[in-house]
């Protein structure tokens, strides 16, 4: 029997500090990369013998990952990278090709989709996996297994006569539960991964992603991954892979992480009353769209464990909502906020600002605005047009994008400056806008009860991490409350 071929599959060691541009990264939780198990499991269901890599969570040196090739000695390495993380899987892969010249390096993930000849630019790449990546890896490791011609494989970019190459785009996967569930007994340490100290209600949780595509307009996104047509699991899918979750790894709670999890009631009824009447029982929260909920379904929600949910809000000026293409109003969003508060869902709003034509006047006013609202916690990132999406190509015309570094692409500083701002003013609304909205009573009170939740051990081993740092109040509640979705930057490590 021919022994199977060998495929390690990395996710670069970017450190916190990189991540948030502050050391109380360290401390905003920790979301398991499903993506690159996602591969792990299909190329493992397909016959390849495969070990996985999170370098990040495992924070580990380059000479450790080294040590680990050279004890698997696979023939294939994937290296899965956002922007942000770029920097370090370039590094990664230069380190790996000069250490053993004849392992075939596979880039994948959100840079190498949108910026493809930048990533490939780099011959430390031998190949790129554009997009949704289990069919074409598979496909490409199986003619490189036979060393046949990769050229009409949909999905790629290679070299030829010193020319990036980049074949038809592969058409997105129709039916998702096709797809084997991530390989999680390849998970170093189920431990190692929480959400931010505030964000889960008891241990072990688990993020699981039930869907692909996100269909909503907004311009600051990039879809270049998984497109806009919204494609989802059934929910005897994912009841599989909560019951597997529940009875082999004991986890206790979820958080679902797709972009609109709720955006189809009738999935949501049959997966909640398929849980019920298995006798599951488990606190989850997700993300939501403001236009996604009615009274009635969110009253559902919460009588079947929903207990938190993050709406993106971006802004309280119409205007800006209009620019950005949110297609929501701030009368809307005080509306469902409302009703959260009411059935006791509590609630987290996303906030971004720095948006092309914002000024002074309106980040002042939604600030005002969020502080107005019945919310529990906020996020507040710095808008950062991420190459693939609308902002990135038209930022230019409303302000200043500075591109020479990929590293500051983290959501936490300053790449693009609408004009008319700084960026010293945009880090200074930044820190007002958590200190004005954690510095009430109510909203200090409520951050304080959480130490007597069960978890609170870990939530005050994160605090006292906190401010030993001594840095400011700001960062302390930003990264106290901040997801792990959007806090990852130039897409979340919860899919990479």
């Amino acid at each position: 029997m021919a022994q199977k071929q060998k495929v390690f599959i990395l996710y670069p060691p970017i450190s916190k500090m990189e991540r948030y541009s502050s050391k109380l990264g360290s401390v905003g939780g920790e979301q398991l990369p499903l993506g690159i198990f996602y591969l792990a499991a299909y190329l493992r269901e397909n016959g390849y013998d495969v070990m996985v890599c999170d370098a990040e969570a495992e924070k580990l040196l380059a000479e450790d990952i080294l040590g680990r090739l050279e004890q698997f000695a696979p023939r294939f390495v994937g290296i899965s990278s956002t922007t942000v993380a770029f920097h370090r899987a370039l590094e990664m892969a230069e380190g790996i090709k000069s250490a053993f010249p004849d392992m075939q390096l596979v880039l994948g993930g959100p840079h190498i989709t949108s910026n493809c000849d930048h990533a490939m630019s780099f011959p430390a790449f031998d190949y790129g996996v554009l997009g949704e990546g289990e069919i074409t890896l598979l496909e490409l490791l199986n003619t490189l297994s036979g060393n046949g011609p990769v050229e009409r494989i949909q999905g790629i970019a290679y070299r030829k006569d010193g020319q990036v190459v980049r074949t038809e785009r592969r058409e997105f996967i129709p039916n998702l539960d096709i797809l084997p569930l991530p390989a999680y007994d390849l998970v170093k340490d189920m431990g190692k991964y929480a959400p931010p100290p505030s964000n889960y209600r008891t241990l072990p949780v688990m993020n699981v992603i039930t869907s692909r595509g996100c269909p909503n307009e907004c311009t600051f996104c990039d879809r270049n991954i998984f497109g806009r047509k919204y494609r989802e699991r059934s929910a005897d899918n994912v009841f599989t892979e909560i019951k597997h979750l529940s009875e082999k790894y004991g986890v206790r709670e979820f958080a679902f992480v797709d972009d609109t999890f709720l955006i189809n009631k009738e999935r949501i009824y049959e997966l909640f009353d398929r849980v019920r009447r298995e006798g599951l029982s488990f606190p989850w929260t997700c993300m939501a769209r403001i236009n996604n909920v009615t009274y009635e379904f969110l009253k559902y929600l919460k009588e079947n464990g929903c207990w938190n949910i993050a709406f993106g809000i971006e802004s309280g000026d119409e205007q800006v909502l209009k620019v950005i293409r949110k297609n929501i109003t701030p009368e809307r969003v005080r509306v469902v906020i409302d009703w959260c508060y009411e059935l006791g869902i509590e609630t987290k709003g996303f906030f971004i600002i720095g948006h092309p034509t914002e000024t002074l006047a309106t980040i002042d006013k939604t600030i005002d605005f969020a502080l107005s609202l019945n919310l529990n916690a906020v996020v507040v990132t710095i808008n950062t047009p991420i190459p693939g999406s609308q902002q990135y190509a038209e930022a230019h015309l409303y302000g200043k994008l500075d591109i020479t570094d990929w590293s500051r692409f983290n959501y936490w500083r300053p790449v693009f400056v609408p004009s008319g701002l700084t960026e010293e003013l945009l880090l200074k609304k930044q820190e007002e806008f958590y200190l004005r909205f954690y510095m009430r009573p109510r909203i200090f009170g409520n951050y304080l009860r959480g130490f007597f939740r069960k978890g609170g051990l870990r939530r005050f081993r994160s605090v006292m991490n906190i401010f030993l740092s001594r840095e400011s109040m700001g960062k302390v509640f930003g990264h106290f409350w901040a997801s792990g979705k959007r806090t990852g930057a130039a897409g979340q490590r919860g899919n990479d």
